[in-house]
């Protein structure tokens, strides 16, 4: 089993499925250990869902560094299992977990809603809203918890863990339900040696007989205070738990206010998961693959297994579980997923793939003196310079020092071009500003060998003073480029990449320009500067079609998406007969970069929305919307299809925003794009 090290604690679990599947994380209970999610797993695997299962702190492997206090109140399990998320780069995540594991899981969901997608709890209502002490009826079927608060209690734990431990899953549901080699297979992760401390100090935490532990005092106070959760839930009820019996839970519908589903399994005890692993799996699907509309089965949210088997072989093709066809259909149908692939600490804009899956990205000199112009990221998610630090030390204290034709100034796109090179895309204007002289340049980089192959100076007739480069495709034979610029006055700047020639054209036609009807707004108001002023991008985003004679545009701060045969761009052609030639595609909205993919499909990206929209026809379609997604600002294409997106966050700057810092953290995302 790997291990994850976090301040506290070496982590063990396990991450299996699809590695590119959406993450579920599986959370055990006590007494019990990772192993009971076993039967499980598979079906979840097969309906395409990647399985992240740790042994919780006191179980199985997982071992404490140092001297962390051993404490095990579920908010404290909840900011463990975010430090394994984060650590394993996942920022999004469904989750199901089995009594510690359910309320572990409702802390999380609590503590990050806008991390935790979709909610299964098994066998343990939530705790939402507090506490009150139990029913005397429910208070003797917890009898354990209040032994445990004794001092001969927990010495009695202490003497004897594995019979402790053995007497519970013995009550706890119909007798014969599970062998004698599996429990003492499970009891081997009870030998932690800090297995005890950790049941005694949960059991206290509790009922206030110990304090939670003091970095989770926030999370336990946000749980009390929260009176109900509306992302998709399902809860599970064994008809015969005999520590959490139907009686125990019939409050909790009333603590979900969104997409929910009661499910009470006749002749089935506390161990759902364990007691009947194809149904628990199969109902778990349909939570994280399908319709959550469909959460509620009817009126009174109660799913007996009576109820449940016409529902069942609604699951079942020729008789066998249809997890991989709820797979195909979530694929179809559902929302695109948004995954985190890496997280920086200033102003991300451009993202190259290559076709081997190397991965750049590009920090321009806007608000603050960047560093790293251009840098690879490497699989943990660090990035180091790219081609090499040289060519990444320009800045802007050093402006005198340095020269600007053979460093990075102010780089903002950078693309893979098929033929094995990276192009950088050098406006050369720190701060969006004054263009530096002999700054505006095209750099390529041979992917083979690392090295800088040719540089491509863009004359100042070519980059006016006001001009920004913004973006650049490239001709499928690799023999031209296509730049927008989205300064001052906008354009289409085509450059020869054998002779270096280049040339302005549509300069100032109306397709390149600025559309003074566009407001752009973002959280729902304009987009304005402490002076007033309002974002003015002329040109920007750019796509080629698959067979290069087709290029797209559309200004920043525009709604029409334009498009114009590349061969009215050849140098020869009169600036009349290119103006002619441009054709208006749709009706779009405020836009930054566009996509065209492998399978001829055109994305664009939707900053007042947080979101990312494709072309169909002579119109656009939402493909995601993600809160995370703040600024989606450019797109790269991986060789498995995958579409990769920055989030510039460039209404956070302390362009729109003063009291921001001048560096902000910005992240790179991926997603699987729709195929119909």
């Amino acid at each position: 089993m790997p291990i994850l090290t976090t301040d506290d604690l070496d982590i063990s679990y396990s991450d299996d499925g699809p590695a590119t599947g959406t993450p579920v994380l599986l959370i055990h209970g006590w007494p019990d250990d990772a192993s009971t999610w076993d039967g499980v797993r598979p079906a979840l695997h097969a309906a395409g869902l990647r399985t992240i299962v740790p042994s919780l702190r006191g179980s199985g492997a997982t071992r404490f560094r140092g001297d962390a206090p051993r404490t095990g109140n579920s908010a404290i399990l909840a900011m463990d299992a975010i430090a394994l998320m984060d650590g394993l780069g996942i920022d999004r995540f469904m989750v199901a977990g089995h009594d510690w594991g359910s309320n572990t899981a409702e802390a999380l969901a609590v503590g990050w809603p806008d991390r935790v997608e979709r909610l299964a709890m098994l066998a343990t209502p939530p705790r939402l809203g507090g506490m009150p002490t139990p029913p005397f009826e429910q208070a003797q079927r917890q009898w354990y918890h209040w032994f445990m608060a004794t001092g001969r209690g927990a010495q009695a734990v202490r003497d004897d863990r594995r019979g402790f431990a053995h007497l519970h899953w013995v009550n706890w549901a119909p007798r014969g339900w599970f062998d004698e080699d599996t429990f003492n297979r499970v009891a081997r992760s009870f030998a932690n040696p800090d297995w005890v401390d950790v049941t005694l100090h949960s059991y206290r935490a509790r009922w206030d007989e110990a304090a939670p532990d003091p970095r989770s005092a926030w999370l336990e106070q946000k749980v009390r205070e929260t009176k109900a959760l509306s992302l998709p839930t399902l809860y599970f009820q064994g008809a015969r738990d005999g520590v959490n019996p139907p009686t125990a839970a019939s409050a909790v519908p009333g603590k979900f206010a969104g997409p929910f589903g009661f499910v009470q399994l006749a002749n089935v005890g506390h161990f759902p998961q364990r007691e009947a692993p194809a149904i628990v799996a199969q109902l778990l699907v349909r939570l994280f693959n399908g319709d959550p509309q469909t959460l509620a089965f009817d009126s009174e949210r109660m799913m007996s297994m009576e109820k449940l088997k016409p529902w069942m072989a609604g699951l079942a093709v020729a008789g066998a579980v249809a997890a991989t066809a709820f797979g195909a259909a979530r694929a179809r149908n559902a929302p695109n997923r948004l995954s985190l692939v890496a997280r920086f600490d200033r102003q991300v804009t451009g993202v190259a793939i290559t076709a081997d899956g190397r991965r750049f990205v590009n920090f321009p000199r806007w608000t603050d003196d960047a560093p790293i112009s251009v840098a690879e990221v490497l699989a943990d998610g660090s990035i180091r310079p790219y081609p090499d630090a040289e060519w990444n030390s320009w800045r802007n204290e050093r402006a005198n020092e340095l020269s600007v034709s053979d460093h990075f100034v102010c780089v903002q796109s950078i693309v893979a071009d098929g033929q094995g090179h990276l192009w950088v895309l050098d406006p050369g204007a720190p701060g969006n500003e004054k263009i530096l002289e002999g700054a505006p340049k095209l750099v390529r980089i041979d992917l083979a060998t690392n090295r800088v192959s040719k540089v491509i100076p863009v004359p100042g007739d070519v980059a006016l003073q006001g001009t920004y480069l913004n973006d650049i495709r490239f001709s499928p034979d690799g023999r031209t480029g296509y730049i927008t610029d989205s300064g001052t006055r906008g354009a289409i700047i085509v450059v020869d990449l054998e002779t270096g020639q280049s040339h302005r054209a549509l300069d100032g036609h109306v397709s390149t320009q600025v559309d003074k009807t566009v407001t752009v707004t973002v959280d729902g108001k304009p987009l304005v500067r402490p002076d007033g002023r309002q974002p003015a991008f002329s040109a920007d985003g750019i796509a080629l079609s698959l067979d290069g004679e087709t290029l797209y545009y559309q200004a920043l701060t525009g709604k029409t998406l334009y498009s114009i045969a590349t061969g009215k761009l050849r140098p020869a052609v009169a600036e009349s007969e290119r103006a002619a030639a441009v054709r208006t595609v749709a009706t779009t909205h405020v836009a930054d970069g566009l996509w065209m993919s492998k399978r001829g499909t055109l994305y664009l990206t939707s900053p007042a929305d947080n979101a990312i929209t494709r072309l169909v026809g002579d119109r656009v379609e939402p493909v995601l919307n993600d809160s995370r997604l703040r600024w989606p600002d450019t797109f790269s294409e991986g060789p498995d299809g995958r579409l990769y997106v920055t989030a510039s966050h460039i209404q956070d700057t302390n362009w729109f925003n003063p009291a921001a810092s001048p560096s902000i953290r910005t992240e790179l995302f991926v997603f699987s794009p729709k195929t119909d």
